[in-house]
């Protein structure tokens, strides 16, 4: 997965918004004139005038500077704001301009050294004339957002907000927002080009020059090769596959000037030739070592390396589509021949790693994706970037999880020891990635180990090798393997109750951004629904039978309350999931007024609505989602019918759904981003359909659902095998067996079809349901995931089969998600206040219910208590009829 390293620069325990980071020395604007005030808001320090305010939009103007010119043009700048009366705002310190300049960091807003906020077009074109003037032969890197001014290297500008103005979507991002020149509300839309609202035109624009320029028509070509294929963006530039003349593939990097920087200060075009001069050096000695180098040059402002293309996949990749442990089912054969095969794999590979260290190079960045692996099983090292010297290691570079603890005290000792601790990282991967785990407890090892040896043992050979930097010793802090096998109902439930310790201890009731930490998700979304949020953490405590704090509950309801009408009405991302929890802890009348805002929820700018004539509301007709959307809205309005007895609630619910539409209208109103699934597809539609023909006794919705399942599987991977899992969409060519999208969603919702009326089938459909069922649990009983979380890993995975098991009356199934759920042992983290768990994408702790503590806790419960709870929604009694 992919993952923003702006949430772990913050804190090293827990994920945390970059806003929060110290942005080292800070950089000075020089003397203001009286009557100008400055705050310091997150990366950056403001200016404004005290008696001038801010326009809604208008024409923004950038400045951009080079990491080493920064604290120079910054006062020019303010100069140039005081004299004309303009506020402005420019990053804070060092460390936040390499944070938005770094390597890692996002491209739309890489290059934004200064942002000025004119008040009119003739201020802005008097600013840019100015600065363009004053910072004439000053260079900077080019804003993606932006259009340069004249032949300026360092000014540019966009039409914008100027004001923080959002709407919130389906999932609960805010997605900014501006007021075009008729008066009406529009998205801010700031993809990494310059572009226009609706009717606004460019006053500035002087002619056509640069990225910003229209594309000519034809094939791009650079030096004699031919533009193919996107392989990578990054904030350092792009990675292309071009075609040479003679018909060869070639492989072409890019670095942006000025940007892309490493802590050293080394921005992308220094490492760029770097690189090029290492490959130079090294080719001609060693060749197949490292790429062939073809040629280093540069074109407009930015410079390319063109190297031979390497064949291959990613080791990570490889590792994904050989090893046994992710497919079912494994066999010992299967893992004796992939052993085999990885320790060969690994012997080239440290053969080669020798090799380079003889011509005196030192590799530094050994990582997965590093790696190529060819149909025959041969590696090839790429990306020379990091490569340097044996004896002048100066820039340290990595990857989390396969870097060195302590690089810098390893480099000084002999930099070899990068590459070997990368190596016996990569050795580990082959085994099963772990290694965020393994670095915060090394015992980890002890439980993966065990698991694996139940499919196979592992050569001592390749466990020696993957585990050499890391302390093989009995886990006194959590039961051993054999103490789980002896008692799995009892080491789970020690589990549970050891996870909830934690989870009590993680509560930060007086921190303004969440009650309890999150993931990048919940940051992004809504730190307190159900998903990422306080409400889905204190549900889980609530069923695990701990007491909620009464202040921490009372800021979940008036929080929610006072933003209703600006967060998602979904179930899992928005205000019905935090309605349904504020009931189930005695707060049942602000869930009705969290319900009732949900059901008019208009939820996207622009989308079609529906009056509710009886209600005197709109309906929520923008998504038809389980997770932020309508159908997740009449989920949590049936679950309150159900609660209170109130006909309204069911009725609203019913009207509601009717509205969902079906076909190509209905896939329009699924997430953008994973329109399959439980959370976002069909799937989580087909679910609140199901619980409404239960309490209506109405035909019409079970075959609606019904439908919805079979088009459903227009997601699924061929049906070829014996499993069956789902495509997210279908630009991500992935199978997922997860619960919140893949096998283990659809498989808890078909269960409920069929449980309720086994002779239901699919109309028109090459898959019959009771196989699709079938297929899918045997894809669900696979052991081994990334993640331990509830909606996208192993936990997930434990609690369907158990649903399943229990709704159909296969209890073999209830005993095989005891077995999956032990393997949750090895991805536990056990501390001084409990056991703690990482969040999705996996870095750091997390509290959340979809992928951390909370969600745990929930699964493990849900694995030892039969009594379910009112939220629990792989639970069938949580909504099933009166009596």
């Amino acid at each position: 997965m992919a993952v923003d390293m702006s949430f772990l620069v913050a804190d090293q325990d827990y994920y945390a918004p970059s806003d929060l980071l110290d942005p080292g020395p800070r950089y000075s604007a020089g003397p203001m004139p009286d009557g100008w005030r400055s705050r310091e808001a997150g990366l950056w320090t403001h200016w404004a005038p005290a008696a001038t305010g801010l326009a809604d939009t208008g024409w923004k103007v950038h400045v951009a500077s080079s990491l080493a010119n920064a604290q120079s043009v910054l006062p020019v700048v303010a100069a140039v704001c005081a004299e004309l009366d303009v506020p402005f705002k420019h990053l804070a310190g060092r460390r936040t301009f390499l944070l938005l300049h770094g390597k890692h960091g996002a491209r739309v807003q890489a290059g934004k050294f200064c942002a000025l906020y004119p008040p009119t077009e003739r201020c802005a074109r008097q600013v840019l004339e100015r600065l363009a003037a004053e910072l004439s032969g000053i260079s900077g890197p080019y804003v993606l957002t932006d259009r340069r001014f004249a032949d300026s290297e360092c000014v540019s500008y966009r039409y914008g907000a100027f004001r923080s103005r959002t709407r919130v979507d389906a999932e609960g991002h805010r997605i900014a927002t501006m007021i075009d020149p008729d008066g009406a509300e529009i998205d801010d839309d700031r993809a990494p080009r310059f572009q226009l609202p609706p009717g606004i035109s460019d006053p500035f624009r002087v002619e056509d020059t640069g990225p910003a320029a229209p594309a000519a028509k034809g094939a791009v070509v650079l030096r004699g090769h031919t533009f193919e294929k996107v392989l990578q963006h990054s904030n350092a530039g792009g990675a292309y596959r071009f075609r040479a003349a003679d018909g060869e593939p070639a492989f072409v990097k890019e670095a942006r000037s000025y940007n892309g920087y490493t802590e050293d200060g080394a921005d992308a075009t220094s490492r760029l030739q770097a690189e090029y001069l290492t490959l130079r050096a090294i080719y001609p000695r060693r060749p197949g070592l490292c790429p062939r180098p073809v040629e280093l040059f540069r074109h407009w402002e930015h410079s390319y390396l063109i190297t031979e293309w390497v064949a291959g996949d990613s080791l990570y990749h490889w590792m994904v589509r050989n090893n046994p442990a992710l497919h079912t089912p494994p066999t010992a054969a299967a893992f004796a021949d992939y052993h085999r095969r990885c320790l060969a794999l690994l012997d080239q590979l440290d053969q080669q790693l020798r090799q380079l260290h003889e011509l005196g190079f030192v590799f530094v960045d050994l990582s997965p994706n590093n790696v190529l692996v060819d149909d025959a099983d041969r590696p090839r090292l790429i990306d020379f970037e990091a490569v340097q010297p044996i004896a002048a290691v100066r820039r340290i570079m990595g990857t989390p999880g396969y870097q060195h603890p302590e690089p810098r005290a390893a480099a000084e000792r002999d930099p070899r020891e990068l590459d070997r601790y990368g190596l016996a990282a990569l050795a580990l991967l082959l085994l099963f990635p772990v290694h965020e785990t393994v670095d915060r407890h090394p015992p980890a090892l002890v439980h993966l180990r065990a698991d694996l040896a139940e499919f196979a043992p592992v050569p001592d050979q390749l466990w020696q090798r993957a585990t050499r930097y890391h302390a093989d010793a009995e886990d006194s802090a959590l039961p051993s393997p054999q103490q789980i096998r002896d008692d799995t109902p009892g080491a789970l439930r020690w589990l549970a109750d050891r996870t909830a310790d934690a989870l009590e201890a993680m509560a930060r009731p007086d921190d303004r951004l969440a009650v309890y930490p999150s993931t990048p998700m919940g940051y992004q979304t809504d730190t307190r629904a159900v998903a990422a949020g306080t409400a889905g953490v204190l549900h889980a405590l609530h069923r695990a039978g701990r007491a909620c704090d009464p202040a921490i509950v009372r800021r979940l309801r008036d929080e929610s309350l006072a933003a209703a009408g600006n967060s998602a009405p979904g179930l899992l991302f928005g205000s019905s999931g935090i309605a349904c929890v504020l009931a189930e802890l005695g707060e049942g009348e602000a869930a009705g007024t969290l319900l009732d805002t949900a059901a008019g929820h208009p939820l996207n700018a622009g989308s079609a609505t529906l009056l509710d004539t009886a209600a005197g509301h709109p309906l929520n007709a923008g998504s038809a989602t389980l997770g932020g959307g309508a159908a997740g809205t009449a989920l949590g309005l049936l679950i309150h019918h159900r609660r209170t007895g109130e006909q309204r609630w069911l009725e609203l619910a019913d009207r509601l759904l009717r509205q969902v539409p079906d076909g190509e209208q209905l896939t329009a109103r699924l997430s953008p981003r994973t329109p399959s699934g439980l959370a976002g597809g069909r799937t989580g539609v087909a679910l609140a359909l199901y619980y409404l023909h239960r309490l209506t006794g109405e035909p019409e919705p079970f075959e609606r659902g019904m439908r919805l399942l079979r088009d459903e599987l227009a997601y699924a991977e061929p049906l070829t095998g014996t499993g069956l899992r789902f495509t997210p969409s279908p630009t991500d060519p992935r199978v997922m067996p997860y619960l919140y999208v893949g096998s283990a969603g659809y498989a808890s919702v078909l269960s409920r079809y069929l449980a309720h009326r086994p002779d239901a089938d699919f109309d028109a459909a090459e898959l019959p349901a009771a196989e699709a069922l079938e297929r899918c649990l045997r894809s669900c009983s696979v052991r081994f995931t990334a993640f331990a979380g509830l909606f996208p890993g192993l936990a997930g995975l434990a609690v369907t089969l158990a649903g399943v098991g229990a709704r159909l009356g296969r209890p073999e199934l209830v005993e095989q998600a005891r077995v999956t759920a032990r393997g949750l042992f090895r991805y536990a983290i056990p501390r001084t206040d409990g056991v703690c768990w990482l969040g999705e994408p996996g870095q750091r702790l997390s509290a959340d219910l979809w992928s951390g503590s909370a969600g745990i806790l929930l699964a493990l419960r849900q694995l030892t208590d039969p009594t379910p709870g009112p939220l629990d929604l792989l639970d069938d009694t949580a909504l099933a009829p009166a009596g």
